[in-house]
């Protein structure tokens, strides 16, 4: 909580004290003219160079993409069963340990290992099948 009011405080303060001086600048008319064409001819070079930047990156990644980026079903098939497999074993050791010690009765976690195992194994699957492979 202390750490977010001090962010904010700071955010404020940086945000007025640069109001201020561009009141400042906009007050005088001969800053304001001599403050403009800077500032434009920096904006249109910085348009300029991004607009360059961004036609050699899609220059780029036309010629380092492969034609086809679909995955076979195949593949995500495997990838669901692995994360499906996985998905079961950690969400029952995650159910156990999330449901701790009973107190003394025979199976402390079993609980919480049925619980968490199917919904980590559907968890884990889905996302293996959109992630993995």
């Amino acid at each position: 909580m202390r750490f977010l009011r001090t962010t904010l405080t700071v955010l404020v303060l940086v945000v007025l004290s640069t109001g201020v001086s561009a009141q400042r600048l906009a007050s005088s008319p001969s800053s304001h003219r001599s403050a403009q064409a800077p500032i434009a001819s920096a904006v249109s070079v910085q348009a300029l160079s991004k607009l360059q930047l961004d036609r050699t990156a899609r220059a780029q990644e036309q010629r380092q993409a492969p034609p086809d980026r679909r995955r076979r079903p195949g593949r995500i098939v495997a990838g669901a069963a692995v994360g499906a497999t996985a998905g079961f074993f950690a969400g029952g050791y995650l159910g156990a340990w999330i449901s701790g010690d009973c107190g003394g009765c025979d199976d402390p976690g079993l609980m919480g290992a049925v619980i968490g195992a199917p919904i980590g194994a559907v968890a884990g699957g889905i996302l293996g099948g959109k992630f993995l492979f």
